[in-house]
This record gives C-alpha cells, sequence and structure tokens, in this order.
C-alpha cells in the first residue's frame, strides 16, 4: 500500500474517532453527575490495593462523605515523596495503573514537579484534543458543502525527548504519546519521523516549516498555545525565501543549524519540487495577509490551540493571516489532568470532560470554612478553584486554577480558565487578578487600536503605600508617560475595590516601565534550557516568585 493511501486511511480514521469523542461528550451532557460519580467509585476501587489506597482506607469508602473524610485536599508536596520512589522504580504507592511517563513542569516555585502519566492520561488527551478538532474541521467542511480531503498535518511545539535514568519520558504529555503512538506519526503528521521535532536538534522551526510548505494538503495545524503560533509566524515572515529556495533545490541550506545527524535524516525527505516552489513564492510575494494560510493550504480544515484568557490576543494575531479558517480553541487542562474540551469551533467555553477526573468544587472569594460543592452545585457566573482526583494517583488535587461556569450543555457545567490562583496582588484589599490585569491591557489594545507584544504587572514594594507597576516590552506607538491615569482608570473599571484604596492613599499612583528588547524572548529560552517544553512556556504577566522578579526587573530600560 502506497504512503498516501496510507495517509488518508490513517486520517479518516482519526476523524471517525473524533465523531465519537463529540458523540461521547453530547451523551455526558446528559447526566454528568452520574457520570463523575461513577468514575470516582471506580478510581477508588481501581487504586483501593495501593500504598495510598489502603493508608486512607479506600476499601471502606462507600460514599462521597466517606472519601471527604479519608482524603483531605492535598497538593504536590503530598505526593512528591511517592513520585520520588516512583521514579526510582516502586510501584503501586498512590496508583495502580502503569505508569508512562511524567509530566514535568515548571511549578510555581521554580521548582519541577513530576506528574505520572498512564494509559487512562493518554487516552484522554487523544480523544479530546486531535481527534475531536479534526472532527470538527471536518463537520465544519460538510456544512460548507465542501469535501473534506484528508492530509498530514502539523504540530507546532517541540519535544525535548528527556528520559529518567530509567528510560521513561520526562516531559510533557504530548511527548509521552509520541513514545505510544509515534508508529502514526508519518501518516498523520508531516516530520518525516516517529517522533516530534527535537528542539536538540537545532533549528526545529525551518525543519517544520520546511516539510509543511512542500506539501499543499495540510488539513489541520495544531499547537498547545496560540502564542506558539505567533513566533513562529513571525520565524516565517522572516525566512520565507530560504526555506522556498530549499523546496525548488532539494536539500537543506548549509546556515540553518543542525545537528549532522538530524540534517542527514531530513535531507532524505527534502526532495526538490520547482513547481510546489513557484507557486509558494508567489503567494508570499502577494503579502501576509488574512488570505494566506489558505492560499497556501486549500485544504486546511481546522487551526487548534489554547486561544482564550492569557492566549486571546494570540489567537486574534493569527487570524490576521488565517481569515477562512476555523479555530478550534481545544482544551483546559493541566499535567494533572485533561479537565475540558471545546465542543464546537470557534466558541471557548469548555465542556467538563466527566469521564477524565473526578471534580470539588470550592467558591472562590467566600470567607470561613471552604465550601466543596460537585459539578451539579455550581451556578453559572461564579467563580471556583478546581480539585480533581485521577487515576493517576492525585487525590482532591488542588489544581490551584480558577475558574468560571460560563453556562450548561444539558446538565454539564461549561467553563473557562479565568486565572491562577494566586496570581494576583492585594496590596489593601482589592485582590487584583490576573484576569483583571488582561481585561485591562485588552480595554487600552482595543481604544487606542495597538497590539502590546509583552506586558506584566508587579508590586512595587519600594514605595510607600505600594503601587502597581506595568512593565511593558512593545514597539507600539503609544505615549506611556501620559497613559498612566488612563490605565488607572481601566484598572478601577475591571477592579471596583481599586479607586476607593488609590482615592483613600491606600495604593499609591502606577509607574509604567520599559522591559529591554528580548527579554521576554529571553525567559523563554531560559526555561527551555532548563528542561522546559516550549509548549509549557507561559506568558509570564506577574511575577510570582522571586526568580521571574530578579530577571525581569533587572533589564528595565
Amino acid at each position: 500500500m502506497s504512503h498516501r493511501f496510507l495517509n488518508r486511511l490513517a486520517m479518516r480514521v482519526m476523524v471517525v474517532k473524533g465523531k465519537g469523542s463529540l458523540r461521547r461528550l453530547a451523551r455526558s451532557a446528559e447526566n454528568p453527575m452520574k457520570q463523575n460519580a461513577a468514575l470516582l467509585k471506580s478510581i477508588i476501587r481501581t487504586n483501593r490495593n495501593t500504598e495510598f489506597g489502603k493508608l486512607h482506607g479506600f476499601d471502606k469508602i462507600r460514599s462521597l462523605e466517606d472519601f471527604r473524610q479519608s482524603v483531605p485536599p492535598s497538593g504536590y508536596e503530598d505526593y512528591e515523596p511517592y513520585i520520588e520512589r516512583m521514579k526510582n522504580g516502586e510501584k503501586n504507592l498512590i496508583t495502580a495503573s502503569k505508569v508512562l511517563g511524567y509530566s514535568r513542569t515548571s511549578g510555581s516555585s521554580g521548582v519541577p514537579k513530576y506528574i505520572p502519566a498512564t494509559n487512562a492520561s493518554l487516552k484522554a488527551y487523544v480523544r479530546y484534543t486531535w481527534t475531536r478538532a479534526l472532527a470538527l474541521g471536518a463537520a465544519e467542511l460538510k456544512k460548507q458543502g465542501k469535501n473534506f480531503r484528508p492530509g498530514r498535518g502539523v504540530y507546532l511545539s517541540p519535544a525535548t525527548n528527556e528520559t529518567l535514568p530509567n528510560g521513561l519520558p520526562c516531559s510533557n504529555i504530548a511527548e509521552i504519546g509520541a513514545r505510544e503512538y509515534g508508529r502514526f506519526y508519518p501518516f498523520i503528521l508531516m516530520q518525516p519521523s516517529k517522533r516530534m521535532y527535537d528542539m536538540h536538534d537545532g533549528d526545529y522551526i525551518y525543519c517544520m516549516y520546511r516539510f509543511a510548505l512542500q506539501d499543499p494538503d495540510a488539513t489541520f495545524f495544531f499547537s498547545v498555545f496560540f502564542s506558539v503560533n505567533v513566533s513562529q509566524l513571525a520565524y516565517l515572515k522572516k525566512n520565507w525565501r530560504t526555506i522556498v529556495d530549499d523546496i525548488e533545490k532539494g536539500g537543506i541550506d548549509k546556515s540553518i543549524e543542525l545537528t549532522p545527524e538530524a540534517r542527514a535524516h531530513y535531507e532524505k525527505y527534502a526532495k526538490p519540487d520547482p513547481a510546489r516552489a513557484a507557486y509558494l513564492r508567489e503567494q508570499f510575494e502577494k503579502g501576509f495577509d488574512e488570505t494566506l494560510f489558505k492560499r497556501l493550504w486549500p485544504n486546511l480544515a481546522v487551526i487548534c490551540g489554547i486561544g482564550n484568557a492569557s492566549f486571546k490576543s494570540a489567537a486574534e494575531h493569527i487570524r490576521t493571516v488565517a481569515r477562512d479558517v476555523p479555530f478550534d480553541f481545544s482544551i483546559y487542562g493541566a499535567s494533572e489532568g485533561l479537565v475540558a474540551a471545546c465542543y464546537e469551533l470557534e466558541n471557548t467555553d469548555m465542556q467538563l470532560l466527566t469521564d477524565s477526573c473526578f471534580y470539588e468544587f470550592v467558591p472562590f472569594g467566600e470567607d470561613g470554612e471552604e465550601r466543596y460543592l460537585t459539578l451539579d452545585q455550581v451556578e453559572v457566573g461564579h467563580k471556583y478553584e478546581l480539585l480533581i482526583t485521577t487515576f493517576a494517583g492525585l487525590y482532591r488535587y488542588r489544581l490551584k486554577d480558577v475558574i468560571e461556569v460560563k453556562g450548561f450543555r444539558g446538565k454539564c457545567p461549561l467553563i473557562s480558565f479565568v486565572f491562577r490562583k494566586g496570581q494576583m496582588f492585594n496590596i489593601a484589599g482589592e485582590k487584583f487578578s490576573e484576569e483583571d490585569a488582561r481585561t485591562t491591557i485588552e480595554m487600552f489594545e482595543k481604544k487606542h487600536g495597538v497590539e502590546i507584544d509583552h506586558w506584566l504587572f508587579y508590586q512595587d514594594e519600594s514605595v510607600q503605600p505600594n503601587r502597581y507597576a506595568l512593565i511593558v516590552e512593545s514597539d507600539a506607538d503609544v505615549d506611556w508617560d501620559a497613559s498612566v491615569d488612563e490605565i488607572e482608570d481601566l484598572i478601577g473599571q475591571c477592579n471596583k475595590r481599586y479607586p476607593s484604596q488609590r482615592a483613600k492613599s491606600y495604593i499609591d499612583r502606577l509607574v509604567i516601565l520599559h522591559q529591554q528588547p528580548g527579554t521576554h524572548d529571553a525567559w523563554a529560552a531560559r526555561c527551555i534550557k532548563k528542561g522546559a517544553s516550549a509548549a509549557q512556556v507561559k506568558p509570564v504577566h506577574s511575577l510570582d516568585n522571586p526568580e521571574k522578579r530578579a530577571f525581569f526587573l533587572s533589564r528595565l530600560k
């Protein structure tokens, strides 16, 4: 069988599976609490003979109330001793499931966290990411009376392919999945390999575009965050001529930084294609307008990535070159567990995944003793901190994320990530959140018709009373000195207690500072060098730990 036939077959299988995932989502909306309660029961039963399960009397748990009495809310520090032993080969400690790898995160304090990934983790991500997105894209084409022509896709985030001494992958869930499903990659992704592009191989962005541009039948683009798309689009604007020249002649330009092994591997697949190169050159010379992606890849069915909250402006930026391509705003989750997914295109509200984790909701902002609610007790418009219980061995685990219930699909909550708990200022009881900060900047951008590339707030303790400092790294044509009062007014619109606390002189006047060009890129590079995946490096909007504070404050103009 030809490679092309296998490609079409694999993609059609993924779409069929994706349709099944969408039907599964629709069914779960009918009686989500029943499904979620059954999941908790299964997790407890499966893990009752683990060391953790025996310690907490899982075999005696008969109800949710029993579970809550036996297991207190927890954080990573409660599991770290178990996980360190698991990394050294011990089994059946917090989970009875086989550990396929560890999702490593930087942790809020900069200390890495290692979250076990199991078959259940991978199934959830496979079910509700690529296949779901492809099914949505194919359905949209059908609505438009167009045929879905299954071609391969592009995964934009690079890999580190790092392992523990015992050989288990240790990076993020996508790379762990690559170990399990990599044999299918050549038939569903344009990269000519059974693994994702490795950032250690050299210029992975070049390699990604080198093979994506040569293939006119790209069906989907998938990234973790839309901010990844933005940085790579900037690369394409700068380097498209080199890439197109290489497609015309075959091979890879000597100026491209690659390890000898990677160069030898990719050159085997870098065949000359003068006709495609001529077409590409013509399209790029027409300009990077909103029709570009459809001109380059006429069959592009969907662009998938997280584009809400902190990534909203990044998604809007990509829209400037992809007007006619529907966006799937993907999923909401963390290394600890997949929480929600979009059930329709162009909608940032996500349906809670009742078959992935068991959920508890703590009302956010209430004084007094915490209340723990189940998904059938939450209310529209209210914000909650999430606790999750998973097959991978996390029980009543505080994600430290605050979500808002936006509505319901049937009886299942539709949620949106609001902010990371703790990433806020509270100089005088105003409780300024990342949501407040983001909305302030978005209002300013809209009013002035500008885009601020990078921004962050921090609490300036060098003056009394303390004040907010806004640090911008941007080429936007703005008179920042004249904008302080305006931004203070916008902050007050977003945070109703700010104006009164300012009027009482409990908070000093905002100051706007300027970041040295390239600082945010340098931070991202630093994180990656320390072992973080590029897909995990999120925009910095708050100096929430000493390392960030030292780094960014030492790089002011």
